[in-house]
């Protein structure tokens, strides 16, 4: 049985793993005290502890599994999956044995590739321990007892030796999608796909085409919700001046040009990576710009007021500058970029020449999230634009937002609407923007 202190003991060993003078942020980071800085450096372990002691059962496995997750834990991952009625993992044991059983029987899970040259695209096999101490890391381990002693079998390989069963969700994830990569296998790769994604599919997952290399198919375990099709292009957003006219230059491909002020706007002329767009990817493509190097701060400093100066309301700021209050540091990394004031793939300006003489009746959104190509979030801050002319109410305007609404939702998008009194209510609406956030994120493991 768990008990409580091996809990505390598990969190512990993982953060000891800290520098001492980072300890004290970290530990704030996961709602823990910081304390006396000098203590961190007498003992890490006992520093942890004491912040860890007096918190209940429910605080503790909620910070365990925010840090396995950060720090790809396995040992803690295990633990929180004994603990856990359902268990911890999004992939479930269930389907980690179900579709170990069928690449036992399929046989050849390494491919087209060596055992090892497979093995190292999912671990780090020279800088990982052996259990033979006859040897000095894995890459020697697993030479010496899947090839010269031939006494170890697959099994044994990845259940014992790797734990496969026990490792964390993300390291789990990228095993299998290395399993189907065309550098590992080509002529049987659609067998595998199909088959994993029939145990998949009950975790809510599935093995997704997401590109191509030379013309082979590269997939990438996804969500199954199906969100918007194809992928993100014209991505021009934070007009902080004259609106961009924008025409359809190819409407085979759906590529536009900017006609007018683009001085105006930013474009955003870089793929979108697989797990969206993060903050980080935007402050790189922001830093790319410059001519001159400036230090990473400063290039952040510099985005976020330039995009906080595109907004166009005060409730817009509001929900801005909380979302980065709130997010920025406990996501890390992982911080998704809120992109305000988008423009939709519209062609305003040349309407004649669209399918059937229609354009869309939206042409700007407030907010976007791209948690994916296909997870596209939609946020809008309503003002009484939105329903009046004026002072006077309008059901016109209000069944064109309403009609507009409909349209991007039946395309995929997710469509949430905030009030702008909601957002001007001083303390309430603070911890309104952070539950809907939390709630937003959980939904989609962000």
């Amino acid at each position: 049985m768990i008990k409580h202190q091996d809990i505390i003991d598990q969190i512990s060993l993982v953060l000891s793993g800290e520098k001492s003078y980072d300890l004290p942020v970290v530990c704030v980071k996961y709602g823990l005290d910081n304390g006396d800085d000098s203590e961190a450096f007498k003992s890490k372990r006992m520093y942890i502890t004491r912040r860890l002691k007096g918190k209940d059962q429910v605080v503790l496995i909620d910070i365990a599994k925010r840090i396995a997750k950060d720090y790809q834990s396995k040992e803690l991952s295990k633990l929180l999956n004994i603990l856990s009625p359902s268990g911890f993992f999004q992939i479930t044991q269930i389907t980690r044995n179900n579709i170990f059983s069928y690449l036992y029987s399929a046989g050849n899970i390494q491919g087209d590739l060596d055992l090892i040259d497979f093995l190292n695209r999912s671990w780090n096999l020279d800088t990982m321990p052996p259990i033979d101490s006859r040897y000095p890391n894995a890459t020697r381990d697993i030479i010496q007892h899947m090839y010269a002693n031939d006494d170890w079998n697959d099994e044994y390989l990845y259940e014992k030796y790797l734990d496969i069963f026990n490792l964390p969700d993300e390291l789990f994830i990228h095993f299998i999608e290395q399993l189907v990569h065309p550098q590992v296998r080509k002529k049987n790769q659609e067998d595998y796909v199909n088959e994993i994604n029939k145990h998949l599919m009950f975790d809510g997952y599935k093995l997704q085409i997401t590109e191509h290399i030379s013309g082979y198919p590269v997939h990438s375990v996804v969500k199954l919700f199906e969100g918007v099709k194809g992928r993100v292009k014209n991505l021009i957003f934070a007009a902080d001046g004259l609106k961009p006219e924008i025409v359809l230059s190819d409407s085979i491909s759906n590529d536009i040009k900017i006609v007018k002020n683009e001085e105006f706007c930013l474009v955003y002329d870089q793929q979108i990576p697989p797990n969206g767009l993060l903050w980080r990817d935007l402050v790189d493509w922001w830093a790319e710009k410059k001519v001159e190097n400036v230090e990473t701060k400063a290039i952040e400093s510099e985005l976020y007021f330039r995009l906080y100066k595109s907004l166009d309301s005060e409730p817009e700021k509001i929900l801005f500058k909380a979302y980065f209050t709130f997010f920025k540091k406990k996501l890390g990394d992982k911080f998704p970029a809120l992109i305000p004031q988008v423009y939709l793939h519209y062609d305003p300006y040349t309407i004649k020449q669209l399918e059937k003489g229609k354009r869309l009746l939206r042409q700007r959104m407030d907010f976007l999230l791209l948690f994916s190509n296909q997870i596209r979030i939609v946020l809008e801050v309503d003002g009484k634009q939105h329903y009046s002319e004026g002072d006077i109410s309008s059901p016109k305007i209000y069944s064109e937002m309403v009609c507009a609404d409909r349209e991007l939702k039946l395309n995929g998008y997710e469509v949430f609407r905030f009030g702008g009194h909601e957002l001007t209510r001083s303390d309430e609406s603070q911890s309104m923007i952070q539950s809907f956030f939390d709630k937003l994120f959980k939904k989609y493991n962000i």
